[in-house]
């Protein structure tokens, strides 16, 4: 098993829960951020998760590769971290999961609306 290889994977894993849960969470704050419409936060979503299925193949394939090959001559590297940092992500991803699910949505004012005070 080389570590290194392994490593990468898990890095390009982690990588992919990024992109995935800011396309799923954080898509209305980013396009509100960028000043994007309704058409270029459906493309935001779309690169986003087009983005996390390209990169989590990556690591797949990567991280299968690095246990596949023989050990090399190189420094021990530290899978731990990286490891923990995958779990913590899923594990992150599931709580914005269950908050998104549990919590009302605000009601959005239409255009030209305005709130009384």
């Amino acid at each position: 098993m080389r570590k290194k290889t392994v490593r990468s994977g898990i890095r390009a894993i982690c990588a992919s829960i990024i992109s995935l849960m800011v396309a799923t969470f954080f898509h209305d704050s980013l396009g509100r951020f960028f000043l994007l419409g309704l058409d270029g936060e459906a493309r935001l979503v779309f690169f986003g998760f087009f983005l996390a299925g390209v990169l989590g193949g990556f690591g797949v394939l990567v991280a299968a590769i690095g246990l596949l090959q023989s050990e090399a001559p190189h420094p021990r590297a530290r899978l731990m971290p990286g490891i923990l940092l995958l779990f913590s992500l899923v594990f992150l991803f599931f709580v914005l999961a269950y908050t998104s699910f549990t919590t009302p949505a605000s009601p959005r004012l239409a255009p030209g609306e305005s709130i009384n005070i």
